[in-house]
């Protein structure tokens, strides 16, 4: 063999494999950018909640019919299924002999089926006929301001359905990630 063979030969077997690696340091930090994240998306969660079930219960008190009525008690119930999905699906901390991939894993798989599986499912169809029925409420009520609350309407529709796609682009996102794990796992 030549020397410039053996060259090559020596570069190609210097080479990795090319395959998808990850450190222990790596999976730290993907965990706590995970947690971080998780963390603050669950308190906008609790605040927004809090404030749809404050809302909704005042107004009650203020000025409704049966309608109005309805709707603030379906986004009432809807909002605390909420943030009780929230904090079931909160960041948990490593425990017991689970590795720290295995971990992660199990993480990112509880977001993907957060945002992509059953549990989104129930909230948007939870979600949605509260505002709605409150709108109808508020529109029979006041019919002067019909124009207002069609535009309103429309735009919780727009919203609500805008929240489909953006939630199954999240599950599979977090789906690749998995993916990419998986292979982790295969190779070693």
């Amino acid at each position: 063999m030549t020397d410039d063979n053996k060259d090559v030969v020596t570069l190609w077997q210097a080479q990795g494999s090319g395959g998808f690696h990850m450190s222990t340091e790596e999976i730290h930090h993907r965990l706590e950018t995970m947690n971080r994240k998780l963390r603050r998306r669950t308190l906008d969660g609790y605040l927004v909640c809090a404030v749809l079930i404050a809302f909704f219960i005042g107004w009650m008190f203020v000025e409704t019919n049966a309608l109005q009525t309805v709707g603030s008690i379906l986004t009432i119930i809807a909002a605390g299924y909420l943030a009780w999905q929230l904090r079931q699906n909160r960041f948990r901390p490593v425990t017991g002999d689970v590795t720290l991939l295995q971990h992660l894993r199990g993480e990112l798989v509880r977001q993907r089926d957060f945002h992509g599986g059953a549990l989104f499912w129930r909230r948007m169809i939870l979600l949605a006929p509260g505002p709605l029925v409150f709108s109808a409420g508020f529109a029979q009520a006041h019919p002067e301001v019909m124009r207002i609350m069609r535009f309103e309407t429309i735009s919780f529709i727009v919203i609500a359905l805008s929240a489909i796609p953006l939630n199954l682009w999240m599950a599979r996102r977090y789906q690749r990630q998995i993916d990419e794990l998986t292979r982790l796992q295969e190779e070693h």
